[in-house]
């Protein structure tokens, strides 16, 4: 079983013949394969820089990374006026709800700009070169 192999051609391939991670399972795939091949401690200086190269690989692309930075910083801001704002309107009405409800929808608000704009490197690459790709891999 030749699993340096298995694992190249497990990922997508470009028009351009760019290999691509384009799924969870293909990263997986590449992931173990290179673990399996460095555990094995083999005398072969190409087959372990490939393994080498395959770990690279994976870990670039885990990769956590923002999506439209310029939009998520505004979003950002916005959250953080909301709550701070809220909170001083609070103050200076002697109330404590308009602070709180301020608190929770910011937070909320800065929450859900987290979970839109933040993901893997595979992830931002794999929707960037969808339209390109040649054959789908695993």
């Amino acid at each position: 079983m030749d699993l340096h192999a298995d694992a190249i051609n497990a990922l997508s391939v470009t028009r351009d013949n760019e290999l691509e991670i384009t799924s969870v399972r293909q990263l997986r795939i590449l992931e173990d394969a290179a673990r399996q091949i460095v555990s094995m401690r083999l005398d072969d200086v190409k087959i372990n820089d490939a393994a080498a190269w395959m770990l690279e690989r994976a870990a670039a692309a885990r990769r956590w990374a923002w999506v439209n930075p310029p939009v998520a910083v505004a979003l950002g801001i916005l959250a953080v006026l909301i709550g701070v704002g809220s909170a001083v309107l609070g103050a200076a009405m002697g109330n404590l709800v308009p602070a709180v409800l301020g608190a929770v929808a910011g937070s909320a608000l800065l929450g859900m700009v987290v979970l839109r704009h933040r993901r893997e490197s595979w992830r931002i690459r794999a929707e960037q070169v969808a339209p390109m790709i040649m054959r789908p891999g695993l």
